[in-house]
């Protein structure tokens, strides 16, 4: 059964069904490892790697349940408490 990402990747961007898989697998286990991180870590990688964290939470835009850790980016006094 082919998830939600991977369909975006396949029928709105038109990439190879072979391609939107491996890259379905890459950022499941990124999205995972973010999952493990701490408040410090994901300001880190918020601040450092930003580019990467977008694609995590477009990656949760398209697998419904999942956190897209956009609130923290956001400053502290904006974050849900």
């Amino acid at each position: 059964m082919k998830v939600r990402y991977e369909q975006y990747l396949e029928h709105q961007l038109g990439m190879a069904s072979t391609r939107a898989k491996s890259l379905y697998d890459a950022m499941d286990s990124l999205h995972y490892s973010i999952s493990k991180m701490d408040a410090h870590n994901l300001r880190i990688m918020w601040n450092n790697f930003s580019g990467l964290m977008e694609a995590v939470a477009q990656f949760a835009d398209h697998n419904p349940g999942l956190n897209d850790y956009r609130e923290w980016n956001k400053p502290e006094s904006e974050r849900i408490k």
